[in-house]
């Protein structure tokens, strides 16, 4: 039978209005409004109270809205106008009349004039619907060309410059230098903007990687050398401008290897993803998408070291999702103990929209507080940033949440995120548009748990520009945080009721206004000691923290690693070679292993140094004869008081025994394939674990169950040998033979025989028939009727009823032709032409197994357009929300 992609045509049985809102968020959507003879004041959320300048309308604006401009001259007199108007975050759209309450936009009929315009923003201004003007007598402001240029080297990439002098380069700083950029340009999902990130360090090889959020999807680089790092995985993904990920890392016994997971949140259409890193640094790969949540604004794990992401003594990680569209948004919990499917554990099936949470952290109370407030001897708390509010939760019972406190301030507008300091007594709060809303500098408040069912502010913090802080986190003494067009800022927090400005990297250079350029995201916790940022404009940035030299000294181990026998004890030295006044700092034990034996918590303790005491001090950690073989576990330095600093390393890794030399045996790195009878063959990987001494040979062969080798797939068997010394994974191919009977999914066993980890020795292969394949189904969002020159927005939304993955096809039937933007996604874009035109379209919607959905439709373009103007005295409506068609499909199959 043929191999080519199947497809189904459509019959139109319906069509329906619906608003672009269905797409939305609550955080966005909205629509500011710009008019000549409009007033700076306000909101500018009515048509009928526009402001007058778009730089003013865009700092008003949250993330995801649009600013409209009507017909008139706008004069670009400086490099923040020029990045207001090219905001990724923040579109701003040409060609509107207020006297209909900007309701389409039309630039052919209402000229919305620049002038000023640097030669390389004039293109994509025209996109959005404006017409540039640069004659004579528009004059370009003073410092254009120098902000081109500039421009020019953002989207490059580039190596590592020191900060000398308050710059690295092209970017202001102060005391952070940079290591490496990548530009968004040079990432293979060809991203116009990105969002946040995170880190993992791979515990089997000590490399560290970035994990970046792209609208298109998201990114995994190496940072073996992080000078210049490596783009190793890139996993596709619906096209949305918010993204967050978190990691999970843990120790396979079976395997004698660690393993990790990222998990990925999206306001798009993608489920929950989960990535596979087990194979880095050869590949990421998508290994599942969870449908828990189709879309979800956050998520956080809870019970875990965020440096190694491994789990916390005796507790159980859980993934908590936020911001999703059930439970008006509340916070939901699942399990992990299978990392690749999540287990629900609270579903807040009663939560409201006055239960949204924004985003969410977590930490573990030992001291008296947790009798007092959870009457119990630890407490986990889980802190809810809920958009007015901070609530305060104990869910030290994964299946349910007891409400502990809810604290909110004067002049709350967004609050948004924010994390603990390391004494666990205080924590920095993040609100997203305090600054925009009242005309404040960066300000971070300061909340004291000290009692948990009444915490108070303590503290507001207030920076030295009108940039919005974003995201952050406390390592040590150092509170690092996204402060968009400011860049990556650091405080010293050595004193949390009077923290101080210790450095900052502004990669947007342009400008440290109130607007959302700049970093949306920052990780600090790699083991390196290195930062790495997520800038949206301009792709992913390593910098280099040169912020923690004190008068009080550094703290660090003396070495990264060491090994005892079994039943030895551990002996670390950490030191504190220079530095005056008394200083202590605290050190605990990560039991990665999961080791049992002689305590339940291995050790914790905390070292002091006298005044002037330079001496090294030591940590002594018993072991346990109970721990077989070999085994490890990490001492980690943290909460350095009376201003003494932590520097690398501040982990280190204790290794019990050694292993001896082993043989090994042979498994398969995943327990389940599911093949395409269509799709042609797929290679599995079998993995040496445990050992690698001298040589290695096991046999496979395929066992029968409803499939059939020979009928439903190719027959195989054999054998795979290793040499002495040799680890490398091997590979067997599977072949699905495609035939035309209409059969139900079918599966069968290849299993492996000789040495082999026995809960790896066997794979389940599933194959999916074709001809048994249901359709994709797909609501496509268009405006059928639109001004020439607009700039108009496709949108479709794909769902398959067997959880296959999805593909998107945008193309132009007829009429004449335009430019589709971002025609491999789910939402696309194009100008419309400048006269009279009837433009068809369609959307091919692909399954993973080669069946789609086509869509076709059609939109007109009105050259002439008759302007009737609205009594100004009517109220005020969304920003002239086109109206959309909803093509709900009825199907059937044809074979190409």
């Amino acid at each position: 039978m043929s191999h080519r992609p199947t497809f189904r045509q459509i019959t139109v049985l319906a069509s329906l209005l619906f608003s672009a809102a269905a797409f939305s968020h609550a955080e966005h959507d909205r629509a500011r409004f710009v008019t000549p003879t409009g007033k700076d004041a306000g909101r500018c959320d009515s048509p009928v109270r526009a402001c007058q300048s778009i730089s003013y309308a865009v700092q008003q604006a949250s993330k995801g809205d649009r600013v409209l401009v009507a017909e008139g001259t706008y004069q670009v007199q400086s490099a923040d106008d020029l990045f207001y108007l090219s905001s990724k975050l923040v579109p701003v759209l040409g060609g509107y009349n207020k006297f209909d309450h900007f309701l389409d936009q039309a630039p052919g009929i209402n000229p919305t004039i620049l002038t000023g315009v640097p030669d390389a923003y004039i293109g994509q201004l025209q996109l959005q619907g404006f017409v540039v003007v640069n004659d004579g007598f528009a004059q370009r402001f003073a410092d254009s060309a120098a902000l081109e240029h500039t421009q020019q080297q953002l989207q490059q990439s580039q190596g590592p410059t020191p900060c000398v002098d308050g710059k690295a380069g092209i970017y202001p700083c102060k005391n952070i230098d940079l290591v490496s950029h990548i530009a968004l340009t040079d990432m293979k999902l060809k991203p116009n903007s990105a969002n946040n990130i995170w880190g993992h360090t791979d515990l089997n090889t000590g490399t560290e990687y970035a994990i970046i959020g792209l609208d298109t999807g998201t990114a995994v680089f190496s940072l073996a050398d992080p000078a210049s790092p490596k783009e190793v995985g890139s996993i596709a993904g619906s096209r949305t401008l918010w993204r967050d990920m978190k990691v999970l890392q843990f120790y396979d016994n079976s395997l004698a290897r660690w393993r990790a997971y990222a998990y990925v949140s999206s306001e798009g259409t993608d489920n929950i993803q989960i990535i596979d890193l087990n194979q880095l640094p050869v590949s990421a790969q998508l290994v599942s998408a969870d449908q828990a949540v189709t879309s979800a604004h956050s998520l956080y794990i809870s019970h875990v070291d965020y440096t190694t992401n491994t789990t916390l003594e005796g507790l159980e990680p859980a993934l908590h999702i936020v911001g999703q569209k059930a439970v008006g948004g509340a916070f939901t919990s699942y399990g992990l103990k299978n990392p690749t499917t999540l287990t629900p554990y609270f579903l807040h099936s009663n939560g409201t929209r006055a239960d949204y949470t924004h985003d969410a952290t977590s930490m573990l109370i030992e001291d008296s507080r947790a009798t007092q407030s959870c009457q119990r001897s630890a407490c986990s708390l889980l802190i809810d940033f809920n958009e007015k509010s901070v609530r305060l939760w104990n869910i030290s019972d994964l299946t349910g949440a007891g409400a502990l406190a809810e604290l909110t301030y004067p002049q709350a507008s967004y609050v948004h995120s924010g994390w603990w300091t390391e004494d666990k007594r205080y924590v920095f709060i993040h609100d997203e548009l305090d600054e925009t809303n009242f005309g404040l500098n960066t300000t971070i408040r300061v909340m004291n748990v000290d009692n948990l069912q009444q915490p108070v502010i303590v503290k507001e913090w207030t920076g030295p520009t009108a940039a919005i802080d974003h995201n952050g986190y406390a390592r040590g003494n150092r509170y690092y945080f996204s402060n968009y067009q400011r860049g990556t800022s650091i405080l010293d927090i050595s004193n949390p009721l009077n923290p101080q400005e210790a450095g900052y990297f502004d990669s947007f250079p342009a400008s440290d206004n109130a607007a959302f350029n700049g970093v949306w995201g920052t990780y600090p916790f790699l083991p390196s000691g290195l930062i790495i940022s997520a800038d949206i404009n301009s792709g992913l940035y390593v910098l280099r923290d040169q912020t923690r030299q004190s008068a009080a000294g550094q703290v660090s181990f003396a070495t990264a690693g060491s090994s005892v026998k079994s039943g030895e004890s551990a002996v670390l030295s950490v030191r504190r070679p220079a530095g005056s006044g008394a200083v202590s700092v605290g050190w605990e034990t990560l039991n990665g292993f999961g080791l049992t034996g002689q305590l339940t918590q291995l050790a914790k303790g905390r070292l002091s140094w006298a005044a002037d005491d330079h001496a090294d001090k030591t940590i002594r950690i018993a072991t346990s004869t109970q721990w077989a073989g070999h085994a490890s576990f990490f001492v980690r330095l943290f909460d350095p008081q009376n201003g003494l600093t932590l520097t690398t390393p501040s982990y280190h890794q204790v290794t019990v025994g050694s292993a001896a030399a082993q043989q090994g045996a042979a498994g398969f790195q995943l327990s389940t394939v599911t093949l395409e009878e269509n799709a042609g063959p797929v290679s599995v990987k079998i993995g040496r674990f445990a050992g690698s001494s001298g040589a290695l040979t096991i046999s496979y062969q395929l066992k029968d169950d409803s499939a059939k080798a020979g009928t439903d797939i190719q027959q195989i068997s054999g054998e795979l040998s290793w040499a002495d010394g040799d680890t490398a994974d091997k590979s067997i191919t599977l072949s699905p033979i495609d035939d035309s009977l209409l059969e139900n999914e079918e599966q069968l066993t290849l299993q492996l025989s000789g040495t082999v980890v026995a809960d790896r020795a066997s794979l389940l292969v599933k194959i999916r028939d074709n001809e048994q394949n249901r359709k994709p189904e797909v609501k496509v969002g268009f405006p059928t009727e639109v001004n020439a020159g607009a700039q108009v927005t496709l949108k479709a939304e794909g769902t398959d009823p067997d959880g296959d993955a999805l593909t998107y096809s945008w193309t132009q039937v007829s009429g004449d032709s335009v430019t589709l933007s971002n025609a491999a996604t789910d939402s696309a874009s194009f100008v419309a032409p400048n006269r009279d035109a009837d433009l068809q379209f369609s959307i091919s919607v692909m399954d993973s197994r080669g069946l789609g959905t086509v869509v076709t439709f059609s939109i007109k373009v009105k050259g002439t357009v008759t302007t009737t103007p609205v009594n100004n005295g009517s109220s005020g409506g969304s920003g002239g929300a086109l109206g959309f068609a909803v093509l709900l499909l009825a199907l059937f199959r044809r074979r190409i």
